[in-house]
């Protein structure tokens, strides 16, 4: 697995791991180390303890021994001596044998002679030892010999008394082993040194491989404040130490004994020191995978978090139809759920919104009603409400019995297709009511017998969206669904909006083809009364009007263009309104003023249309339909291309009117004579191109 800490890219991440660090290591960090030294500390004085109690328990162990070795001399003392005399030496050798404390008993009588009944014992150590402060000591003594690179010797001794005086003192040498516990009689705790000083300070007894001759030279620093226990060096090693308080005073003559339990610190603090080394390593080994676990979960915890950023990103990009796909079942789950359908909601709404704009296109483009009902019935089947058919119902024009219905089944671009209907009486008022704005055909119930039978067989729902046209309901969109589909109140409102925007599409549709009629029989009117002022100029304008659209036609021109080219036809002698009678009607050839007043008629047509802006884009064309392509004509002398292209195709199409028509003061000319002229004309009168296609299409309709 890829351990990654990309996660502290984010400014989320970076939080959670702060409040992580702060809530969590820090704290365990904190309480390890508080606990950490507390074990040890726990540890160190668990440690004195036991080797003061250690020593504690080996002085009382000391203590008895030498009871023992008291008693056990106590016992020979009466064996040895009758009340007149001294034993045998037989019997006090039997007596030596059968003890296994004493090493040897020796005598010293009131006048200071030795006596040694068995084993060896020098009187000269015995003479130098004993004083007399011993000899005059009510409780038993304690005599120790000190020995260089060994334990050294020690000796127990009584004074007996008769009649109330000392009649002499029996002195026993103790074993070193027995006393002591060292030896073949260990009783030393496990891996601990002992240290004996006497009560000048000299080492009679050291177990350490370099022991201290003397009690004074060893440099000792203590080591815990509650209990007297010490650490001193000695050989290269350190130690820890404690002395016992046993009071040997309480049955014996004083001795001065400093009795020392040692222990070597790496002995004694091993445990600890396998504490200090472990301890550490396995906080920071449990630090480590929490750590590991935490950012683990940091990564998952934040990856629904980067997908629903990486989705937003798109949706910003206005990409709607994004989609997450985030599991589990907690709240970003949930999170996930509602961003979903945030987004199909989204979707939804834009899809509609493109519907209203393309019918509000549709609207712009074009004044055909059939056009903006195939434009909204392909948009809604295309990407609205997932719907698998939609259908545009109206009663036909020619009866109210027969249903005009419009049906668009598949995804592709082609037109709906139409059919009709009969509709029966309670049928129409189901279908088209005024008192809703939308309602539910289901197959089971209420469905109309021309949906149930001949439309789509396999539709279960329909909803029913009646539209209002001049406060008449006479059309339904119908959207169809060939499973059971429930629709949300924001669908239901998305629908009402898209039949409210095709209701009022139409109603425009309406009244610009209501425009588009006035203003058409407004300009044919115009025409007429120009062409109504002079019999021998009457239906001039409307056939030039109808054959240059044909020409503007064959050239290619966009059905606008060529309605256009009609309208500037029938308006192209508007002007004559202001030119006399008399010129327009005179039988003879028209004088050179007559002429001239003639050739004011473009300018005053233009004039007279220039107030109306229905007609601004047929003024060139009214203006400059005498303009010659050679630049001889009126009233500007434009040339070439400078002409308008419309008052080009008016020009050969106003001349050749002219000729084949009859004027007063001349029959109209044949087809011959007068297409001969207009040849003659191209590239002088006429632009050569509108020519060619001129000549075209009346050879077309001869």
């Amino acid at each position: 697995m890829n351990f990654k800490v990309s996660f502290l890219q984010s400014k989320v991440g970076r939080r959670f791991f702060f409040l992580f660090f702060l809530c969590a290591l820090l704290p365990i960090f904190l309480l390890s180390y508080i606990s950490y030294n507390r074990v040890v500390d726990q540890l160190e004085e668990q440690s004195y303890t036991r080797l003061q109690r250690e020593t504690k328990a080996y002085g009382l162990g000391v203590y008895d021994r030498l009871v023992r070795a008291e008693n056990d001399l106590e016992y020979i003392a009466k064996s040895f001596f009758t009340e007149g005399g001294i034993l045998t030496n037989d019997i006090s050798a039997e007596l030596g044998n059968q003890s296994n404390i004493l090493l040897n008993v020796s005598t010293v009588s009131s006048n200071g002679q030795l006596a040694t009944y068995w084993g060896t014992l020098e009187a000269e150590l015995i003479t130098n030892l004993i004083t007399d402060v011993h000899l005059l000591s009510l409780k038993p003594f304690i005599l120790d010999s000190v020995q260089k690179d060994d334990i050294g010797r020690f000796f127990i001794g009584i004074n007996i008394y008769s009649n109330d005086k000392r009649a002499y003192t029996i002195v026993g040498e103790i074993r070193s082993d027995f006393l002591w516990g060292v030896g073949e009689q260990h009783l030393l705790p496990p891996m601990t040194d002992l240290l004996v000083f006497n009560d000048q300070g000299e080492s009679v007894v050291g177990t350490v491989v370099e022991s201290i001759s003397e009690y004074r030279l060893l440099e000792k620093e203590q080591s815990s404040k509650k209990r007297y226990v010490f650490h001193f060096e000695l050989g290269g090693e350190t130690f820890w130490g404690s002395v016992t308080n046993v009071f040997f005073e309480s049955r014996y003559q004083p001795t001065g004994w400093k009795i020392m339990l040692a222990q070597k610190r790496a002995d004694m603090m091993s445990a600890l020191d396998e504490f200090r080394t472990t301890f550490p390593l396995i906080i920071t080994l449990f630090l480590l995978i929490i750590l590991y676990l935490y950012v683990r979960f940091i990564c998952k915890a934040l990856e629904p978090l980067n997908i629903l950023k990486s989705a937003t990103k798109r949706i910003a990009q206005q990409d709607f139809t994004t989609q997450v796909d985030i599991q589990g079942d907690d709240e970003f789950a949930d999170l996930g759920t509602a961003f979903n359908t945030m987004t199909h909601k989204i979707d939804q709404q834009f899809h509609t919104m493109e519907t209203v704009n393309e019918i509000d296109r549709a609207i712009l483009s074009s004044i055909d009603k059939v056009a903006i009902i195939h434009t909204a019935l392909r948009r809604l089947r295309q990407s609205v409400f997932n719907c698998d058919i939609v259908l545009f119902a109206r009663t036909a024009e020619h009866s109210d019995e027969f249903l005009k219905v419009y049906i668009q089944k598949g995804r592709r671009t082609d037109d709906p297709t139409i059919k009709y209907f009969n509709i029966n009486n309670n049928e129409r008022k189901n279908l088209f009511s005024s008192d809703i704005k939308y309602k539910i055909f289901h197959r089971k119930k209420e469905l109309p017998s021309f949906l149930e039978n001949e439309v789509a067989k396999s539709v279960n729902q329909y909803l029913g969206l009646p539209i209002t046209i001049k406060d008449n309901v006479q059309r339904i969109l119908l959207i169809g669904w060939n499973e059971q589909y429930d629709l949300t109140k924001s669908e239901l409102d998305q629908s009402r909006q898209i039949a409210d925007q095709i209701s009022v599409a139409l109603s425009n549709s309406h009244l610009v083809e209501n425009l588009e009629k006035l203003a058409s029989g407004t300009i044919e009117a115009l025409a007429r009364t120009v062409d109504a002022k002079s019999l021998w100029t009457a239906g001039h304008s409307e056939r030039v009007a109808e054959l240059s659209g044909k020409v503007a036609k064959a050239m290619g021109f966009s059905e606008e263009k060529i309605d256009l080219v009609k309208r500037g036809g029938l308006m192209h002698d508007v002007g004559k309104i202001g030119i006399s009678l008399l010129i327009l009607d005179k039988p003879d050839r028209l004088t050179d003023e007559e002429y001239e007043e003639i050739k004011t008629h473009p300018s005053i047509g233009a004039k007279i249309l220039e107030p109306i802006d229905a007609f601004g884009d047929i003024l060139t064309m009214v203006e400059q339909h005498h303009e010659r392509y050679d630049g001889d004509g009126y009233p500007h002398g434009l040339k070439g291309e400078d002409i308008d292209i419309n008052a080009r195709i008016l020009a050969v199409v106003d001349v050749w009117d002219a000729l084949v028509s009859n004027r007063p003061y001349r029959d109209g000319w044949v087809y011959e004579r007068a297409r001969n002229l207009v040849m003659d004309g191209s590239g002088t009168h006429f632009d050569p191109e509108v020519v060619n296609v001129f000549l075209a299409v009346i050879e077309e309709l001869n």
